[in-house]
């Protein structure tokens, strides 16, 4: 098809209607020696979207798989469409399909409606969530618990290891949090011991001018937004330990905290770092166009001008895009046209009246613009304008109402930039009108979710066949916190009564289950010859003999009375951890 649309270009003669299709649908782009197949770009300045060869697609849907911590079908498509154009869904969800660390740590679809209440958030740092995680039966450099601080309105995290969950060490990373982000009004946290007036004391005597009130206890699964963070955080964590052959945790938790907020939110429409900052994040060379074999080539700022042909920076200073900074690749920017024939406001108007997209300029050789001429313009633009208004560069006798009347109305829906002199400034409007627009949706984004939470419905099961390949879920008591919550196996028959014997890599599982006890997988990954049958095995010695971490190492108490865990007869007293919220029905202890 390259050599077909080369040859359409270069054609003299009277071309056939494939090579006008051709030509109106793709271009080829050149990446140095490699030529490449491209969607059709409306201007040079668009960022180019390639399509991908059978050969090539496997290893693109696999990169943008671990780069979303082996995230769902959405996520994975929103990826890809960065910089892809042929990914089917289809194909993203066989990949998925056939992905067993996804198979092992899929959430099972609960089949009970749940009534909530949840929380809306109005702006950024009203509510903040914080929670902590347990990683005490698989501590890493002293590191045994996981602090996960959630801006309820954006979904962005931040993630902390730390030594103990004492008061002053939890109110010493909040503190760090707040001086890079802003102290929210309410931190709301759960009603175990986690957080306690004793933290909001701390955070006081490390920041006396700091004033925040407490959230009201929430219950988990009613309004617990950071509580299902928790478990997508788990899970990523533990796919990366498994994709890097790691019990590292603590230095999985940057990466996982990053996946995290890149990756494509259901509720919000867009990822949390877009949501936060109104772009999506950038990692180096790899968030350009540019294709993976020609960034492996260049290691100096000379290679990167050579292969991508940027001019010299007198050139790039006439660009208002680049002026900033000459490498800046920013694929979502458009350069300004610069009308240049446009020497009056009413021809400037006209081109709008006419249907014209493209950048209104006010007019520079105008010698005084009245306040009238200003709102003619801002009247055409309320009547359907969708380009840029720039502020003119030799407007001498610009007074303050008309500024501000142009200030307002792009505060009130102007898609446009405004271009000062300054061009740091115009910049930084646009990033702020940007943010903006995508925390607005955010908003609207989270009434739909809070009511689609409401709406539930119940999920119908159907029935499994012996030689189906099945994913059994795991008890928390039963597994580690480097352990998948699921664990494969294969029925190997179904009782009259629709009991079912699962047989797995370890050996058969004891007892017989339901059918509302496993979930059946959608692709065959298991044979008759990868499972054991000669031996019959519980699920925690199935996990055990999987694990990375040794399995299960989680200590559980049921102490009550006087002594109140303080005596070896306390299960975690004895192996010197700190009691739990699943310890003695939550009754308060001295050891926490």
């Amino acid at each position: 098809m390259i050599n077909d649309l080369k040859t359409a270009q270069v054609s003299s003669t009277t071309k056939t209607s494939r090579q006008y299709k051709l030509m109106k649908r793709y271009e080829v782009l050149q990446c140095g020696p490699n030529d490449k197949l491209i969607r059709k770009r409306s201007s040079p300045d668009e960022a180019p979207i390639f399509f991908v060869t059978l050969e090539d697609t496997y290893d693109t849907i696999k990169t943008a798989h671990i780069a979303t911590g082996h995230g769902g079908r959405d996520r994975m498509l929103k990826e890809l469409e960065k910089k892809f154009a042929n990914i089917q869904r289809d194909s993203v969800e066989l990949f998925k399909s056939y992905c067993l660390v996804c198979q092992e740590k899929q959430k099972r679809q609960k089949t009970k409606g749940v009534v909530v209440r949840p929380i809306l958030t109005e702006e950024f740092n009203s509510r903040s969530q914080v929670d902590l995680v347990d990683y005490q039966s698989m501590e890493d450099g002293g590191y045994k618990w996981i602090m996960v601080y959630q801006d309820h309105l954006t979904k962005f995290v931040v993630l902390r290891p730390l030594t103990s969950k004492r008061a002053c060490q939890v109110a010493l990373q909040l503190v760090d949090i707040f001086t890079l982000f802003g102290a929210p009004v309410i931190l709301q946290s759960d009603n175990g011991s986690e957080f306690t007036a004793v933290v909001i004391r701390e955070l006081r005597d490390l920041w006396p001018e700091l004033k925040l009130v407490h959230g009201k206890p929430r219950h988990p699964q009613s309004q617990g937004s950071v509580e299902r963070a928790n478990g997508d955080i788990k899970d990523m964590l533990t796919a990366w330990m498994s994709d890097h052959q790691t019990t590292r945790w603590s230095l999985g938790l940057k990466f996982v905290q990053f996946m995290k907020n890149r990756a494509y939110h259901s509720g919000l429409k867009r990822s949390p770092y877009r949501a936060m900052f109104g772009v999506e994040p950038r990692v180096g060379l790899s968030s350009t166009w540019l294709p993976e074999a020609l960034i492996d080539e260049m290691q100096t700022e000379e290679d990167l001008r050579e292969r991508v042909g940027w001019s010299s920076n007198a050139d790039n200073a006439s660009n208002p895009e680049s002026a900033g900074s000459d490498l800046d690749i920013n694929i979502t920017s458009v350069s300004v046209q610069v009308h240049e024939e446009s020497t009056s406001a009413g021809a400037t108007l006209q081109e709008l009246s006419n249907g014209g997209e493209g950048v209104v300029e006010t007019v520079q050789s105008e010698p005084s613009m009245t306040d009238a001429t200003a709102t003619a313009i801002l009247h055409e633009l309320s009547n359907g304008g969708e380009g840029v208004v720039e502020t003119v560069q030799g407007e001498p006798s610009m007074t303050d109402a008309t500024a501000t009347a142009i200030l307002q109305e792009l505060s009130n829906g102007g898609e446009g930039v405004l271009h000062t002199e300054n061009n740091e400034l115009r910049l930084l409007n646009k990033r702020q009108l940007s943010i903006n627009r995508q925390r607005e949706a955010s908003r609207e984004c989270q009434k739909g979710q809070a009511e689609r939470m409401i709406k539930r419905s119940r999920i119908e099961l159907c029935p499994g066949q012996p030689g189906d390949n099945v994913a059994v879920p795991v008890p928390l008591v039963d597994r580690g916190r480097g352990d998948p919550r699921n664990i494969l196996g294969i029925i190997l028959h179904k009782t009259e009564n629709d009991l079912y014997k699962i047989a797995t890599r370890s050996g058969v599982l004891k007892g017989s289950f339901t059918r509302n006890e496993f979930e059946l997988c959608a692709q065959k990954l298991l044979t008759e010859q990868d499972v054991k049958c000669d031996k019959q095995v519980s699920v925690r010695e199935a996990v055990v003999q999987n694990s990375l971490s040794g399995g299960q190492g989680f200590t559980k108490c049921n102490c009550s009375g006087g002594k109140k865990c303080q005596t070896n007869r306390c299960k975690c007293f004895k192996r010197k951890v700190l009691c739990n919220s699943r310890c003695h029905q939550s009754l308060t202890c001295k050891n926490k």
